[in-house]
Protein backbone atom coordinates (compact mmCIF):
# COMPACT_ATOMS: atom_id res chain seq x y z
CA UNK A 1 0.00 0.00 0.00
CA UNK A 2 2.83 2.39 0.87
CA UNK A 3 4.50 1.68 -2.48
CA UNK A 4 1.23 2.36 -4.36
CA UNK A 5 0.71 5.56 -2.36
CA UNK A 6 4.23 6.78 -3.13
CA UNK A 7 3.75 5.92 -6.80
CA UNK A 8 0.50 7.91 -6.99
CA UNK A 9 2.09 10.82 -5.16
CA UNK A 10 4.94 10.77 -7.65
CA UNK A 11 2.50 10.86 -10.56
CA UNK A 12 0.56 13.73 -9.01
CA UNK A 13 3.75 15.73 -8.55
CA UNK A 14 5.17 14.90 -11.97
CA UNK A 15 5.02 18.19 -13.94
CA UNK A 16 4.68 16.46 -17.32
CA UNK A 17 1.73 14.39 -16.11
CA UNK A 18 0.13 17.51 -14.63
CA UNK A 19 0.54 19.30 -17.96
CA UNK A 20 -1.00 16.40 -19.89
CA UNK A 21 -3.95 16.36 -17.51
CA UNK A 22 -4.34 20.14 -17.82
CA UNK A 23 -4.37 19.87 -21.63
CA UNK A 24 -6.97 17.10 -21.41
CA UNK A 25 -9.22 19.25 -19.20
CA UNK A 26 -8.75 22.21 -21.55
CA UNK A 27 -9.79 20.18 -24.60
CA UNK A 28 -12.80 18.88 -22.66
CA UNK A 29 -13.89 22.46 -21.96
CA UNK A 30 -13.32 22.20 -18.20
CA UNK A 31 -11.52 25.53 -18.09
CA UNK A 32 -11.78 26.09 -14.34
CA UNK A 33 -9.96 22.87 -13.45
CA UNK A 34 -7.61 23.24 -16.42
CA UNK A 35 -6.64 26.66 -15.06
CA UNK A 36 -5.77 25.16 -11.68
CA UNK A 37 -3.70 22.39 -13.28
CA UNK A 38 -1.78 24.79 -15.53
CA UNK A 39 -0.93 26.90 -12.50
CA UNK A 40 0.12 23.78 -10.61
CA UNK A 41 2.35 22.79 -13.52
CA UNK A 42 4.14 26.16 -13.46
CA UNK A 43 4.62 25.85 -9.71
CA UNK A 44 5.99 22.29 -9.86
CA UNK A 45 8.18 22.74 -12.92
CA UNK A 46 9.47 26.22 -12.05
CA UNK A 47 8.97 26.77 -15.76
CA UNK A 48 8.52 29.98 -17.72
CA UNK A 49 6.53 28.20 -20.43
CA UNK A 50 4.86 30.98 -22.46
CA UNK A 51 2.39 28.62 -24.11
CA UNK A 52 1.10 27.53 -20.72
CA UNK A 53 0.83 31.15 -19.59
CA UNK A 54 -1.19 31.93 -22.70
CA UNK A 55 -3.50 29.03 -21.93
CA UNK A 56 -3.95 30.34 -18.39
CA UNK A 57 -5.02 33.68 -19.84
CA UNK A 58 -7.32 31.94 -22.30
CA UNK A 59 -8.95 29.93 -19.49
CA UNK A 60 -9.56 33.14 -17.54
CA UNK A 61 -11.10 34.78 -20.62
CA UNK A 62 -13.37 31.80 -21.25
CA UNK A 63 -14.42 31.91 -17.60
CA UNK A 64 -15.13 35.66 -18.05
CA UNK A 65 -12.66 36.51 -15.30
CA UNK A 66 -11.45 39.42 -17.37
CA UNK A 67 -9.62 41.46 -14.74
CA UNK A 68 -7.56 38.42 -13.74
CA UNK A 69 -6.85 37.76 -17.41
CA UNK A 70 -5.52 41.29 -17.86
CA UNK A 71 -3.33 40.89 -14.78
CA UNK A 72 -1.93 37.61 -16.16
CA UNK A 73 -0.58 39.43 -19.23
CA UNK A 74 2.30 40.85 -17.19
CA UNK A 75 3.98 37.44 -17.53
CA UNK A 76 4.00 37.54 -21.35
CA UNK A 77 7.41 37.76 -22.97
CA UNK A 78 5.82 38.86 -26.26
CA UNK A 79 4.59 42.40 -25.52
CA UNK A 80 2.82 42.71 -28.88
CA UNK A 81 0.79 39.56 -28.22
CA UNK A 82 0.03 40.87 -24.73
CA UNK A 83 -1.21 44.16 -26.21
CA UNK A 84 -3.58 42.49 -28.67
CA UNK A 85 -4.80 40.05 -26.04
CA UNK A 86 -5.55 42.97 -23.73
CA UNK A 87 -7.44 44.71 -26.56
CA UNK A 88 -9.47 41.52 -27.10
CA UNK A 89 -10.31 41.33 -23.40
CA UNK A 90 -11.51 44.94 -23.31
CA UNK A 91 -13.55 44.22 -26.42
CA UNK A 92 -15.21 41.26 -24.68
CA UNK A 93 -15.89 43.55 -21.70
CA UNK A 94 -17.61 45.95 -24.14
CA UNK A 95 -15.18 48.70 -23.12
CA UNK A 96 -14.84 49.82 -26.73
CA UNK A 97 -13.11 53.20 -26.22
CA UNK A 98 -10.37 51.40 -24.27
CA UNK A 99 -9.78 49.09 -27.25
CA UNK A 100 -9.14 52.10 -29.47
CA UNK A 101 -6.95 53.78 -26.87
CA UNK A 102 -4.72 50.69 -26.61
CA UNK A 103 -4.31 50.34 -30.37
CA UNK A 104 -4.21 53.99 -31.45
CA UNK A 105 -0.51 53.79 -32.36
CA UNK A 106 -0.98 50.61 -34.39
CA UNK A 107 -3.97 51.62 -36.49
CA UNK A 108 -2.18 50.71 -39.72
CA UNK A 109 -1.80 47.09 -38.64
CA UNK A 110 -4.50 44.72 -39.95
CA UNK A 111 -5.33 43.19 -36.57
CA UNK A 112 -5.46 46.61 -34.91
CA UNK A 113 -7.76 47.93 -37.65
CA UNK A 114 -9.98 44.90 -37.18
CA UNK A 115 -10.35 45.49 -33.43
CA UNK A 116 -10.84 49.24 -33.87
CA UNK A 117 -13.49 48.67 -36.54
CA UNK A 118 -15.28 46.11 -34.38
CA UNK A 119 -15.17 48.49 -31.41
CA UNK A 120 -17.02 51.12 -33.46
CA UNK A 121 -19.49 48.47 -34.61
CA UNK A 122 -20.01 47.58 -30.95
CA UNK A 123 -21.21 51.15 -30.42
CA UNK A 124 -23.49 50.94 -33.50
CA UNK A 125 -21.25 53.44 -35.29
CA UNK A 126 -21.25 51.45 -38.51
CA UNK A 127 -20.17 54.33 -40.76
CA UNK A 128 -17.01 54.80 -38.69
CA UNK A 129 -16.45 51.05 -38.47
CA UNK A 130 -16.52 50.92 -42.28
CA UNK A 131 -13.34 53.02 -42.34
CA UNK A 132 -11.43 50.14 -40.72
CA UNK A 133 -13.15 46.90 -41.74
CA UNK A 134 -15.26 45.57 -44.59
CA UNK A 135 -18.83 45.28 -43.35
CA UNK A 136 -20.94 42.33 -44.46
CA UNK A 137 -24.23 43.10 -46.18
CA UNK A 138 -25.93 46.46 -46.01
CA UNK A 139 -26.00 48.88 -43.07
CA UNK A 140 -29.59 48.91 -41.76
CA UNK A 141 -31.66 52.01 -42.39
CA UNK A 142 -33.42 53.71 -39.48
CA UNK A 143 -37.02 54.75 -39.15
CA UNK A 144 -37.61 58.41 -38.28
CA UNK A 145 -38.47 59.30 -34.68
CA UNK A 146 -40.13 62.49 -35.92
CA UNK A 147 -42.30 60.63 -38.40
CA UNK A 148 -43.13 58.05 -35.74
CA UNK A 149 -44.29 60.86 -33.44
CA UNK A 150 -46.36 62.53 -36.17
CA UNK A 151 -48.03 59.26 -37.16
CA UNK A 152 -48.81 58.60 -33.49
CA UNK A 153 -51.22 61.56 -33.61
CA UNK A 154 -53.47 58.95 -35.16
CA UNK A 155 -53.97 56.23 -32.50
CA UNK A 156 -51.68 53.28 -33.19
CA UNK A 157 -49.97 55.03 -36.12
CA UNK A 158 -46.47 54.91 -34.62
CA UNK A 159 -46.76 51.20 -33.87
CA UNK A 160 -48.15 50.54 -37.35
CA UNK A 161 -45.16 52.41 -38.84
CA UNK A 162 -42.86 49.88 -37.13
CA UNK A 163 -44.91 46.87 -38.19
CA UNK A 164 -46.29 46.21 -34.70
CA UNK A 165 -49.85 45.54 -35.79
CA UNK A 166 -51.03 44.05 -32.49
CA UNK A 167 -49.89 47.08 -30.49
CA UNK A 168 -51.39 49.41 -33.10
CA UNK A 169 -54.78 47.70 -32.87
CA UNK A 170 -54.66 47.75 -29.06
CA UNK A 171 -53.90 51.50 -28.96
CA UNK A 172 -56.64 52.20 -31.47
CA UNK A 173 -59.24 50.24 -29.50
CA UNK A 174 -58.30 51.75 -26.11
CA UNK A 175 -58.30 55.35 -27.31
CA UNK A 176 -61.40 54.91 -29.47
CA UNK A 177 -63.27 53.38 -26.54
CA UNK A 178 -62.18 56.21 -24.22
CA UNK A 179 -63.20 58.82 -26.79
CA UNK A 180 -66.60 57.19 -27.30
CA UNK A 181 -67.26 57.06 -23.54
CA UNK A 182 -66.21 60.72 -23.15
CA UNK A 183 -68.52 61.76 -25.98
CA UNK A 184 -71.37 59.72 -24.50
CA UNK A 185 -71.10 61.52 -21.14
CA UNK A 186 -70.76 64.90 -22.87
CA UNK A 187 -73.87 64.31 -24.96
CA UNK A 188 -75.85 63.27 -21.89
CA UNK A 189 -74.65 66.37 -20.02
CA UNK A 190 -72.90 64.33 -17.30
CA UNK A 191 -70.10 66.83 -16.80
CA UNK A 192 -68.23 65.17 -13.93
CA UNK A 193 -68.08 61.82 -15.66
CA UNK A 194 -67.21 63.54 -18.94
CA UNK A 195 -64.20 65.37 -17.47
CA UNK A 196 -63.04 62.21 -15.70
CA UNK A 197 -63.34 60.10 -18.86
CA UNK A 198 -61.70 62.84 -20.94
CA UNK A 199 -58.77 63.05 -18.51
CA UNK A 200 -58.20 59.30 -18.57
CA UNK A 201 -58.53 59.22 -22.37
CA UNK A 202 -56.00 62.06 -22.67
CA UNK A 203 -53.50 60.13 -20.56
CA UNK A 204 -53.93 57.09 -22.79
CA UNK A 205 -53.59 59.29 -25.87
CA UNK A 206 -50.34 60.81 -24.60
CA UNK A 207 -49.14 57.29 -23.81
CA UNK A 208 -49.98 56.29 -27.37
CA UNK A 209 -47.73 59.05 -28.74
CA UNK A 210 -44.89 58.16 -26.37
CA UNK A 211 -45.36 54.47 -27.16
CA UNK A 212 -45.22 55.17 -30.89
CA UNK A 213 -41.93 57.07 -30.56
CA UNK A 214 -40.55 54.36 -28.27
CA UNK A 215 -41.58 51.72 -30.81
CA UNK A 216 -39.39 53.48 -33.39
CA UNK A 217 -36.47 53.56 -30.94
CA UNK A 218 -36.89 49.85 -30.22
CA UNK A 219 -37.17 49.05 -33.92
CA UNK A 220 -33.94 50.92 -34.72
CA UNK A 221 -32.11 49.33 -31.77
CA UNK A 222 -33.25 45.85 -32.77
CA UNK A 223 -32.07 46.33 -36.35
CA UNK A 224 -28.72 47.76 -35.21
CA UNK A 225 -28.19 45.01 -32.65
CA UNK A 226 -29.04 42.33 -35.20
CA UNK A 227 -26.59 43.80 -37.72
CA UNK A 228 -23.88 44.20 -35.08
CA UNK A 229 -24.17 40.49 -34.27
CA UNK A 230 -23.82 39.67 -37.98
CA UNK A 231 -20.57 41.69 -38.03
CA UNK A 232 -19.24 40.00 -34.89
CA UNK A 233 -20.08 36.55 -36.27
CA UNK A 234 -18.42 37.45 -39.58
CA UNK A 235 -15.13 38.38 -37.89
CA UNK A 236 -15.21 35.71 -35.18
Amino acid sequence: MIIIFLFLQGELLNPEQVLKFADYLYLEGDFNNALNEYRRYLFLSKSNDQEVKEKITDCLIRLQRYDEAIFSLKDYADTTKALYTKARIYFLKSEFPMVRELLKEKNNDYLAKKFIGLSYAGEFNFLKAREFIILPGKIPSHKSLLLGGILSIFPGGGHLYCGRFGDALYSMLVISTGSFISYYYYKNNERTKFYLALGISSIFYAGNIYGGINAVRNYNFYRDNEYRQIIFDHYR
